[in-house]
């Protein structure tokens, strides 16, 4: 009964994973599978694993809780399920190697079968441990702290790959410090020795290193986001600039033009422009928001680049030949359209 539960729960947990991913990632006509589900199944199942690795490793470091599991009974049962846990990362090794040569299929097949495995050997040591009297001890609270310590290992490894090459030592070395507070196997001593609170003590003061490498990859940012504000809104400033000289140069008459979009002057709606852009540079600090002025900036200055051209190409009789493509894309404020 227990065992239909858990399937069950995995076939759950599928479809889950299934229905985040957009529906052009599965092609059911060949019962082919792409990338992106495959690659999200098989994330699961390593979290999974390393999660029930934690546990076993708690376990069979605790001599007292191995005593306890042995008086109980207990101790073949807990060793079946290590070996059943080998056998599930086993699975999860071929999913690994599937996804390598685009196996999609089979790394989901492997995928399925290791979560299945893990699923059954996190419960069923779980049993053991309140069967032996463990369960309201302390070994499930320090399983915890364990996997945060290893996420935050993991913050510090993604760090280490985006971190500038001309970051300095002092801020390498927090990542050092940071690394070394978090030693998976100081910490279990630790925790085996009922000093919990030195060990959540150290993944405090680790979290507040990595803040200060988080920090200043913030600032990094912010001087980066200003240089590329500045030099997108220089731009659009020349852009236009020129499109007004062009058709001045022509003999061609804005003012309907302007007065129609509301503007009484070429010069009103210059200052208007670089009023807007001197409002999106103070947002320097808050990317998401300077983004969205840029965007009505575009918006406004392509609006104004189509009216103008029109009334040039009315002007010359329709040829044409006041100008190609105004350089302001549908796209806005995409990488691919202008420049930012």
């Amino acid at each position: 009964m227990i065992r239909k539960k858990q399937l069950a729960a995995l076939a759950m947990l599928i479809s889950v994973i299934m229905a985040a991913a957009p529906a052009s990632a599965i092609l059911y006509g060949q019962a082919q599978i792409q990338a992106t589900p495959a690659e999200e199944l098989v994330e699961v199942a390593d979290r999974a694993e390393q999660q029930v690795e934690n546990l076993i490793d708690l376990v069979y470091a605790n001599e007292t809780a191995l005593q306890k599991i042995e008086d109980a009974g207990l101790l073949d049962e807990l060793e079946d399920n290590v070996t059943l846990y080998g056998e599930g990362v086993a699975n999860l090794t071929a999913a690994h190697n599937a996804l390598e040569i685009a196996d999609y299929e089979g790394a989901v097949d492997y995928a399925t079968e290791a979560l299945s495995v893990f699923r059954e050997v996190f419960s069923s040591i779980h049993v053991i441990l309140e069967a032996a009297g463990l369960q309201k001890g302390h070994l499930v609270d320090n399983q915890g702290l364990l996997e945060a310590m290893t996420r935050e290992l993991q913050r510090i490894d993604r760090l280490r790959d985006i971190l500038p090459e001309d970051a300095t030592e002092e801020i390498k070395q927090l990542l050092d410090d940071a690394e070394a507070l978090l030693d998976i196997d100081a910490a279990r001593t630790l925790l085996f020795e009922d000093k919990a609170t030195e060990v959540v003590s150290n993944l405090q003061a680790a979290k507040q290193l990595i803040s200060q490498v988080y920090d200043y990859l913030k600032a990094q940012a912010e001087e980066s986001n200003m240089w590329r504000i500045g030099n997108y809104c220089e731009g659009v400033q020349e852009r236009i600039r020129e499109r007004f000289q062009q058709g001045n140069q022509t003999g061609v008459d804005f003012t309907a033009v302007l007065e129609s979009l509301g503007y009484q002057s070429e010069n009103q709606f210059m200052e208007t422009l670089q009023n807007m852009i001197q409002t999106a540079q103070g947002k320097t600090g808050d990317f998401k928001n300077a983004l969205q002025d840029l965007e009505a900036i575009c918006q406004m200055v392509q609006q104004m680049d189509q009216a103008l051209m029109q009334e040039m190409q009315r002007h010359q009789g329709g040829s044409g030949s006041a100008g190609g493509d105004s350089g302001y894309g549908s796209g806005g404020m995409g990488s691919g359209g202008n420049g930012l």
